[in-house]
């Protein structure tokens, strides 16, 4: 018994350290494309980061990156793809026009007619058996939220440090969410794939990428989720 919850508080630790490790970028110039990247990064096609720009913008505060889980078969986890930037209020400006006139819909930060990718693992298989009902009650409410509202476009639930909120979008309320292109279906090597009760049949793997924009501050986060 006490190996038994010793070996569950191992898997947990290390599925919850794959969930949350990100990573900073490192600029660099790849082949044909000078986008940011992490050295290694190579799991999607960069035609998802065609909205990101090309090269280090001159208020660049941050990129992240968050892999899937290896680990556990039985854990979901999207990867997710974001580089967060400053700019003057003219650069801003000029951004913000392009990206709202190719958007395919507009959403406010604490918007819920939405469905929220995030991270989810609710049974887990380890070496003493099946261990069921891991997730919080918070994630159990948004996987059920999803599920119930099938045919609506897919945003990630954003976890960025210095731009956290109680929003159901993660992100604080001066935030609007621009989803630029949403598509179902397969768009990753079948071994990132995992299925996950926290998604609708119709929207079980596929992609959503965007930008989320302040015009308080004058940030752009451009976001890619691929699952």
């Amino acid at each position: 018994m006490i190996n038994m919850k010793k070996n569950i508080v191992f898997i947990t630790t290390i599925i919850l350290f794959s969930f949350f490790y990100s990573c900073d970028f490192e600029i660099s110039q790849s082949e044909g494309v000078d986008y940011f990247y992490i050295k290694g990064f190579n799991t999607i096609d960069t035609n998802f980061l065609k909205h990101f720009p090309k090269k280090q913008p001159e208020g660049f505060m941050q990129g992240l990156y968050s892999a899937k889980v290896d680990l556990v078969d039985s854990c979901f986890s999207p990867i997710n793809y974001i580089v967060v930037s400053n700019y003057n209020k003219a650069k801003y400006d000029s951004i913000y026009s392009g990206f709202k006139s190719k958007s395919i819909i507009k959403l406010q930060a604490n918007d819920t007619n939405v469905l929220l990718i995030f991270s989810y693992c609710d049974v887990m298989v380890g070496t003493d058996g099946v261990f069921k009902n891991l997730e919080s009650k918070k994630n159990k409410y948004l996987a059920h939220h999803n599920i119930s509202l099938k045919d609506k476009i897919p945003i990630p639930l954003f976890d960025i440090d210095q731009f956290k909120s109680n929003t159901f979008s993660g992100l604080p309320e001066d935030f609007r969410i621009y989803v630029l292109e949403a598509k179902p279906g397969k768009y990753l090597e079948d071994k990132y794939l995992r299925d996950c009760v926290c998604l609708p049949k119709k929207w079980k793997h596929g992609f959503s990428r965007g930008v989320a924009m302040s015009d308080k501050r004058h940030v752009i986060i451009y976001w890619v989720t691929v699952w």
